[in-house]
């Protein structure tokens, strides 16, 4: 029988659904907490964006944790 819970995580990297989604759900809290930081600094130029969440940074992040599932 189809799963449609089951079926994108095992064919990514054949992961369970509670592993996938912990690793969507932290990958989309950093971006939503860097997505603030930008804005923030757009109206307050004068406050840095840590190094942590600069593009550069989040960009890495996001390829290392793409190439575990490869």
């Amino acid at each position: 029988m189809h799963n449609p819970f089951t079926k994108h995580p095992r064919e990514n990297g054949l992961e369970s659904w509670w592993t996938h989604c912990k690793s969507a759900c932290f990958i989309g809290l950093r971006l939503y907490v860097s997505s603030w930081f930008f804005i923030v600094h757009g109206i307050f130029p004068f406050i840095p964006i840590p190094k942590w969440v600069n593009l550069t940074d989040s960009a890495n992040y996001l390829l290392k944790e793409n190439e575990k599932r490869l």
